[in-house]
């Protein structure tokens, strides 16, 4: 298999992961707090997902042009993705109620959870490597 289809595997596995819980997330603010909830873990649910999987889709097309630029690209990805899931729950305390921020942030919360594990244990089982130890050729 390919490095370009384990890739491609490992950014899929981890948004069907994060579907269920999405779903999960959907649920569970519909039932606590009903409409509003909802829209509120929608928000979440959407900003976290395009936020994750756009930072790991950046950090596969650094670390294969530039592996010595791997880490600081990802601390710089990272703090970004952070920042800007900030600014999201920020907007939706201006405009909402505490009854659509409460679910929102509880959405970013686990899809973040749910997104990073898998994200990770994809990573691991496929092999994909991250970086190039100096030497390695050798």
């Amino acid at each position: 298999m390919t490095t370009a289809t384990s890739k491609s595997k490992v950014l899929r596995g981890s948004a069907a992961v994060s579907a269920i819980a999405v779903l999960a997330a959907l649920a569970v603010a519909f039932l606590i707090s009903g409409s509003s909830g909802l829209a509120g873990a929608a928000i979440g649910s959407i900003a976290t997902v395009v936020v994750l999987a756009a930072g790991s889709w950046t950090m596969f097309s650094i670390a294969a042009k530039s592996p010595t630029m791997s880490l600081p690209a990802a601390v710089g990805i990272f703090t970004l993705s952070g920042m800007v899931l900030f600014v999201v729950l920020l907007v939706v305390s201006k405009t909402g109620g505490d009854a659509v921020v409460r679910p929102a942030a509880f959405s970013v919360m686990a899809l973040t959870v749910a997104w990073t594990t898998t994200f990770a244990f994809l990573v691991r089982r496929e092999r994909i490597p991250l970086f190039d130890l100096p030497g390695a050729d050798s």
